[in-house]
């Protein structure tokens, strides 16, 4: 019998996603730290090439989420005794697996942000508003803040705001692959398109953008301002969903329809000039979306959605494997470094907040006049990032390992048992 050979890691999906996540700690040292605090907290920075295009970009990461979610959906449906389960009991255990598989980060990211934010950030709270603070923010703690569930005050949002990504994914993937065990046929081909057709679209007129913080109303409120406030007031909405979440939703369901796409093309076989012009199309997209993550508003003005057809192009290509710049990011010699890169990048995402806080708060408070560079804070940041996630990765896999052992050395016992009953 022939061994079936083992499926390869596409590692240049891997360096895509490693080089967002670490895009996006210039984004949030550049925008969210620097310059809305500009002063404030003593920190004076350099407003430019700081990657503030990596906001939007981050859609990569959502593409990605939809199209593996297909896949994880795909293999499972081939079990028969798994698909004979109901929907909502699949998709729990989807979620589930995937929460599990982040709780540690989780914890370590929220952990560091109580620290870091009230130690250094904001020095004045005392131990019964720290405490506050956290027991207001449980539902935080538990994921649900992309929904909108978090502390009225919004004082804890600050201390690893980003983490409203990963909410958003968990809880979109829970109702999408739902979707797809109740009925796959409708999901991926009626739902999602509409999804993103008409929502991506409505977005686009309004030039809406992703943010946890705001709502789209749709036009449904009370008066004619749309009020996103804490507090109730006549033109406060009657309806409005997370942009955060509908930001994820989009992507996902993008990816969702690239997955189908790529699985009616993938076995096409390409001549050499398609190759070509596959190679071209390749290069120019994925220029235009480093030099928008770099320079967003420079020479190629892009618009956002500009953007989000530019990340659908280059990971559909990326996830095809067929273009030349892909095989070469696919090499051997690469591949395990990629892999390893790509493997730690959520990890990054998750702990570069506070991480990026500290080094601020380290390198001291300046004047306007002595203005430290974006790279004086980016690069350590960075660095620690990557030690810290790397560091827990290492420790995640050796208490998976140490589980499974554990699992197999109860399994001859059991055996045992049974023969001596």
């Amino acid at each position: 019998m022939k061994e079936k050979a083992v499926k390869k890691r596409n590692s240049a999906i891997e360096l895509w996603r490693f080089m967002i996540a670490v895009a996006i700690i210039g984004f949030h040292i550049g925008f969210i730290i620097a310059n809305t605090c500009n002063g404030s907290n003593g920190y004076y920075l350099e407003s430019t090439n700081w990657f503030f295009g990596s906001s939007e970009v981050l859609w990569i990461f959502t593409l990605t989420a939809g199209f593996f979610m297909v896949s994880h959906f795909k293999k499972r449906a081939a079990d028969k005794d798994y698909k004979e389960r109901s929907a909502s009991s699949r998709a729990w255990e989807y979620t589930w697996s995937r929460i599990k598989a982040l709780i540690p980060v989780l914890i370590i990211g929220y952990i560091l942000g109580v620290i870091v934010c009230t130690s250094f950030y904001y020095p004045d709270y005392n131990l019964q508003e720290i405490c506050t603070m956290i027991v207001n923010s449980f539902w935080e703690f538990l994921g649900f803040h992309a929904a909108g569930l978090r502390s009225l005050g919004n004082e804890f949002f600050n201390l690893n705001g980003p983490l409203w990504f990963i909410s958003a994914i968990i809880i979109v993937g829970y109702f999408l692959y739902w979707g797809l065990c109740k009925n796959e046929d409708l999901t991926a081909g009626i739902i999602s398109p509409i999804i993103f057709i008409f929502l991506g679209g409505w977005w686009c007129f309004t030039d809406t953008r992703a943010s946890q913080t705001a709502w789209s109303t749709f036009g449904a409120q009370t008066a004619s301002t749309n009020g996103t406030g804490g507090a109730a007031t006549d033109a406060t909405a009657i309806f409005g969903v997370n942009n955060g979440l509908l930001f994820v939703l989009m992507g996902m369901v993008a990816g969702i329809m690239l997955y189908y796409l790529i699985q009616k093309i993938k076995d096409h076989k390409f001549t050499p000039a398609g190759k070509s012009a596959l190679t071209l199309l390749y290069i120019v997209s994925a220029g235009l979306l480093l030099w928008y993550t770099i320079y967003p508003a420079t020479w190629f003005n892009l618009e956002r959605w500009t953007v989000a057809l530019l990340c659908i192009v280059v990971i559909g290509l990326t996830l095809l494997n067929k273009d030349k710049i892909t095989s070469l990011l696919n090499n051997k010699y690469t591949s395990k470094l990629f892999d390893y890169l790509g493997s730690i990048s959520l990890h990054i995402y998750m702990l570069h907040y506070p991480v990026a806080i500290f080094i601020l708060k380290l390198l001291g408070p300046n004047t306007a006049a002595t203005t430290y560079s974006f790279w004086a804070v980016f690069i350590p940041a960075t660095l620690l990032t990557i030690v810290l996630s790397a560091i827990l990765k290492e420790f995640m896999d050796l208490m998976k390992e140490n589980k499974q052992l554990k699992q197999q050395e109860q399994i001859p016992v059991k055996k045992t048992a049974k023969k001596q009953s």
